[in-house]
């Protein structure tokens, strides 16, 4: 479990489920979110039907996360590290390139098969958390339960089984 003021990377979908789950504000005076722009943009844009995963501006969203910078250099070093074997989006991928960049303790909490297999490829497994291990961190109490790849077990289960296939 990271420690309080720890700096967490959150991709677009963690950043979706906890606005959904209303922990957002928790997890951002827990912890030092750090992001970028990209997975900003996923979270706020509007899909092809109108809907939008964070009902809120890009300023707004941004101005809560300290957003890191990408540059071609260092995401190309991680398309060439990682190839193909990991699907990753633009999101992802530009978050894995800015964790590269990071000295130090962080926590990359990213729920998606393809971001497990680039940690591990990279050797980071260790720097996953689970959506579930930092909402609880702060003290926050599902109401419901939470979809399956956001919980610890998920996480857990993944990171195991890539192990196994390395």
């Amino acid at each position: 479990m990271p420690p309080r003021d720890s700096i967490v990377l959150v991709d677009t979908m963690a950043i979706k489920q906890a606005h959904d789950l209303g922990c957002w504000n928790a997890i951002r005076k827990a912890f030092q979110l750090h992001s970028v722009a990209k997975c900003v943009e996923e979270a706020t844009r509007s899909s092809r039907d109108g809907t939008v995963l964070v009902k809120r501006s890009r300023e707004d969203l941004a101005a809560e996360l300290t957003l890191g910078a990408v540059d071609l250099l260092v995401t190309t070093d991680l398309t060439l590290q990682i190839g193909s074997h990991a699907d990753l989006n633009e999101g992802e991928r530009d978050l894995l390139a800015y964790a590269r960049t990071l000295s130090g303790v962080w926590f990359l909490c990213g729920p998606d098969n393809g971001t497990v297999r680039a940690m591990r490829m990279l050797s980071l497994l260790d720097h996953m958390v689970s959506f579930e291990t930092l909402a609880k961190a702060c003290g926050h109490r599902f109401k419901k339960d939470i979809p399956y790849h956001f919980s610890e077990r998920w996480l857990s289960n993944h990171r195991t089984q890539e192990l196994f296939e390395s």
